[in-house]
């Protein structure tokens, strides 16, 4: 609203120019502009749609004790484990098994990384054995287990990157784990399986 200052003052007296007539000063009441700019703003925090965490989601194996450790091994057979070791300069080395691990390097192409994982999960597609997820307690069954090592010079896309391939390959189970020592010894070729470890 605006009020009109009409009160009567100021000089009367007649010139050269006539009379002189009195400025009006103006007074807006911003009251209102404040009500509704309240409104609006009540208005878009209300209907806004807040932003989705683009979290990936993680289910990581549940901490073992190390008597149960050694029965855990012997039940889960060597050529279900594929090791993936993500390097720099979007280098992949990977081997499966434990012991004599034979390391191969890839890349993340199609026909490199991708490749590799379908192969593994579909291994023993040829000779008639049905993934485990696909069958109800029926043996035998192919139960193929992924865990990649992130070095330190790795990229984080890397591991994204890595984590869509398994999805797009159906991969039932894989896990993250530290990069080691014997890892670096297993890439190189110098290092010596023992059946204590």
């Amino acid at each position: 609203m605006a009020d009109v200052d009409t009160s009567q003052g100021g000089g009367g007296k007649k010139g050269k120019g006539g009379p002189k007539t009195k400025k009006k000063s103006t007074k807006v009441d911003m009251t209102a502009m404040v009500d509704v700019a309240f409104l609006l703003l009540t208005f878009f925090v209300l209907t806004a749609t807040m932003a989705n965490d683009a979290s990936m989601e993680m289910i990581l194996p549940p901490k073992v004790e190390e008597e149960q450790e050694d029965e855990l091994r012997k039940k889960i057979v060597e050529d279900k484990i594929m090791t993936i070791v993500l390097g720099e300069d979007d280098k992949v080395y990977y081997w499966v098994g434990i012991t004599d691990a034979e390391v191969d390097s890839t890349d993340y192409s199609d026909e490199g990384l991708r490749k590799v994982l379908f192969d593994h999960v579909n291994k023993m597609q040829t000779s008639g054995v049905p993934l485990c997820k696909e069958v109800d307690n029926r043996e035998p069954c192919w139960d193929p287990i992924f865990v990649f090592k992130p070095k330190n010079k790795s990229r984080f896309k890397n591991m994204i990157d890595l984590l869509d391939e398994l999805s797009i390959v159906n991969a039932p189970k894989y896990t993250i784990d530290k990069y080691s020592d014997s890892d670096s010894l297993i890439i190189r070729g110098e290092y010596e399986y023992s059946a204590e470890e």
